[in-house]
């Protein structure tokens, strides 16, 4: 895709965006509570037998997980069973038995998962949810949410396929270029893009993992640009292109379409809303910085109570207009200190 000429780029106002979108000292409670309940399932009698091996998978793992980041997922692989030696009924009683017994009501069967709530501070909660998988021919395969189906006659009726290891693998390549000032930029994006869905989206489907894929089927194509505030323009363009072609989207680590499918009408919804946002987007490459800094941050958006996370740069205000010399003052500042305080949540 060519790009725009004297495109008007705002890095720093990009950069602090991303900044907003990390988990700050949040980052190392996480880490401590998804560590403690792995070394639990990982001493267990019962599960070693059975070859027992968890990794960290989900956005965690891809490093694509934006604030608040409330959640982690836990693979606990049973190395040494497959579909064909066990159903998932036995396995994910005998997963779920070691987290009851050690975290009683806090950890929570899911459908095909335990969903174990850590405390972070007095008003928040965490959520580890374990995952229990065997072996499947070159993948894994994990329960099906239908748990009538666990005990099916038909052993194809009882588990889905899945590979998120290779998932985490092909984000890791995908990111190695292109790069802007030496920084992979993939990832990047599927951080701003997860929270234009976030923001413009809320709980509607499709939801943010689906678009991850479609950034990543989006990047696998050619993405060009020198700056973030280009990819990311380029990058909507085709998402909107994708959402708007009807093709089912494949899961680049399974090659298969995704599943779930989502809805026509939820599909066609997000077509019409990422169309006019990459439209916007690449009307604001050719703005100048203070109009175009207002169009960013309506795509962009605003994080819970935090208000928007792009900031307006020095010498404009809000409206997209260019300030007097004498009012030009702190006002990025202003506006980043608001943020300041979650850093140490």
């Amino acid at each position: 895709m060519a790009t725009t000429k004297n495109i008007t780029t705002l890095s720093d106002q990009f950069d602090g965006a991303l900044g907003r979108l990390e988990l700050g000292d949040k980052r190392k409670r996480v880490i401590t509570a998804h560590t403690e309940i792995r070394e639990l399932l990982e001493s267990d009698e019962k599960l070693c037998a059975w070859g027992v091996d968890t990794v960290l998978i989900g956005s965690y793992a891809r490093g694509t997980t934006i604030y608040p980041g409330k959640d982690v997922d836990v693979f606990t692989k049973l190395t040494k069973l497959d579909t064909a030696s066990i159903d998932p009924k036995t396995v994910f009683e005998a997963v779920r038995d070691v987290l009851v017994r050690e975290y009683g009501e806090r950890a929570e069967p899911q459908e095909r998962s335990i969903k174990v709530t850590v405390p972070i501070d007095d008003e928040e909660d965490f959520h580890v949810d374990v995952v229990p998988a065997v072996r499947h021919d070159r993948h894994w395969a994990i329960p099906r949410h239908d748990t009538s189906l666990w005990i099916s006659a038909d052993v194809s009726q009882r588990w889905v396929e899945t590979d998120p290891e290779k998932l985490t693998e092909l984000t890791g390549k995908q990111n190695e270029t292109p790069n802007v000032a030496g920084r992979g930029v993939y990832v990047p994006t599927v951080k701003l893009v997860r929270q234009i869905r976030r923001h413009h989206r809320g709980k509607a489907k499709p939801g943010g993992f689906y678009f991850e894929l479609m950034t990543y089927w989006a990047f696998d194509a050619g993405i060009d640009g020198d700056s973030f505030a280009e990819i990311l323009a380029n990058a909507l363009v085709e998402i909107a292109a994708q959402l708007n072609s009807g093709q089912p989207l494949i899961d680049p680590a399974l090659m298969e379409p995704y599943r779930p499918e989502p809805d026509a009408t939820d599909r066609m919804n997000a077509a019409a809303l990422f169309t006019g946002l990459a439209q916007d987007a690449q009307h604001a490459l050719t703005l100048d910085k203070c109009e175009a800094a207002v169009i960013w941050r309506k795509i962009l958006g605003e994080i819970d109570d935090f208000g928007p996370i792009f900031e307006i740069p020095p010498g404009c205000d809000a409206q997209g207009r260019k300030l007097p010399a004498f009012a030009v003052g702190a006002r990025g500042s202003e506006e980043a200190s608001r943020f300041a305080s979650r850093r140490d949540n």
